[in-house]
């Protein structure tokens, strides 16, 4: 009875011993948000799990990489990875997260377009991502000048939007004021413009990428057809600069990523537009572009459950009230824009940022395929070739590439495949 007394406790502390030796490798992308928030609950996680975390921060496109060759060597270096649809090609590599998603009852706390299909990442049907992060395309416009000349902002489409715009300038002539600010000199971000005008498909039967041109064609010349709004120098503007316009009151609509800029432009200190701009519906009939960073557990990781525990403890209603606030981090969580302290705050923009995330969609496209479209639209908008142009240039690029399977099923899944 002794001997066996004796096992079973050397079983449990092995057993303990095992718990308390777990260590995880996390990945993020270098970004001074996504990673300054695990840093900042690292030590907690720590305490309570006894789990030891390691995180490994990487510029954009280095993460990606070290992911690929990662899985496609079996290496097994990183347990939990961050990521989108770019590093579809190693989909089939990352774990099915169905069976923990199930036990714990967890996900019904998110946006339900942000955990579907697409924002959330599948492979052959089977959950593969949890979404920690969810920013979408929006347009923020100047209450005071609104109200001032009589606009309303009740736009659904883009044709309604435009006709904003031409009121604004007229209303605006003779001032330095523009109707417009976009970040044209950065053409990486000109696909949100072009997917949010145009409703066809992306992926045809084949599960090639095509587009359908007649309808590519009419959504690429309404782009073009923004710099008429813009400030002169507008073709030349990034990203920041873009925004900078706006918050120096130069602008009466911005189109941009509201998380690139919400912060600014409620800090007096930065911002002459405090108190009189809101978040608005991004205009169809396409639809927002989504960007929702998601977690995934590799399929060659030697602690499956812990590295569970930290998605959960990363991406949970708290979490995500606490890191919007504190870094900006846009919430995939339905609850933190239906938080009531939180919607006295943020009354002019959470309802808009809840109701684009409501209807974004996931890019289906490789980051090749991607720049090929993004390139030829820089093209067109310094003049260089014409909308049938860009459609034609980007199917015959993409002719050479072979669709991963996973983006076939995003493509699907989201109804921008051909049926």
């Amino acid at each position: 009875m002794k001997n066996k007394s004796l096992w079973i406790m050397l079983l449990i502390g092995m057993f303990a011993l095992n718990v308390s030796a777990a260590e995880i490798t996390v990945t993020y992308m270098q970004s001074g948000t996504y990673d300054k928030a695990a840093e900042k609950i690292k030590a907690d996680f720590e305490k309570n799990t006894g789990i030891t975390v390691e995180l490994v921060a990487a510029p954009w496109a280095v993460l990606n990489q070290n992911h690929i060759t990662d899985l496609t060597t079996g290496t097994g270096e990183f347990d939990v990875m961050s990521g989108e649809f770019w590093i579809a090609s190693v989909f089939e590599h990352m774990l099915s997260l169905d069976e923990f998603v199930t036990r714990d009852k967890y996900g019904d706390t998110f946006i339900e377009r942000i955990w579907s299909p697409g924002p959330s990442n599948f492979y052959g049907g089977k959950r593969i991502g949890v979404p920690y992060s969810a920013d979408a395309y929006g347009i923020l416009y100047r209450t005071d000048l609104f109200e001032k000349y009589g606009i309303d902002a009740n736009w659904q489409t883009w044709d309604e939007f435009i006709d904003r715009l031409k009121k604004l300038k007229d209303a605006l002539a003779g001032t330095d004021i523009a109707a417009n600010v976009y970040a044209w000199g950065a053409p990486e971000q000109n696909p949100a413009i072009f997917l949010g005008m145009y409703d066809g498909y992306l992926v045809n039967k084949d599960g090639a990428y095509q587009l359908e041109k007649d309808k590519a064609v009419v959504a690429l010349q309404k782009m073009a057809g923004l710099l008429e709004y813009n400030p002169s120098n507008a073709v030349g503007l990034s990203i920041d600069e873009a925004n900078a316009v706006f918050l120096d009151g130069k602008a009466a609509t911005l189109i941009c990523w509201p998380s690139f800029v919400r912060a600014a432009a409620d800090d007096p200190a930065k911002s002459k537009v405090v108190g009189n701009w809101r978040l608005a519906h991004f205009p169809g009939p396409g639809f927002p572009m989504v960007s929702a960073w998601n977690l995934f557990i590799s399929t060659y990781s030697d602690n499956p459950e812990e590295s569970w525990e930290w998605i959960k403890a990363y991406s949970n209603p708290e979490r995500a009230k606490e890191f919007m606030l504190e870094f900006g981090i846009g919430s995939p969580h339905r609850v933190t824009y239906e938080d009531e302290e939180l919607l006295k705050q943020h009354a002019h923009d959470y309802p808009g940022q809840l109701d684009n995330l409501s209807r974004a969609k996931s890019l289906p496209w490789t980051f090749e395929a991607f720049e090929i479209f993004f390139r030829n639209t820089g093209e067109l908008m310094i003049g260089s070739i014409t909308p049938e142009q860009v459609v034609e240039n980007s199917q015959a690029a993409w002719a050479e590439i072979k669709v991963p399977t996973a983006l076939v099923e995003i493509a699907d899944a989201q109804g921008l495949k051909q049926k």
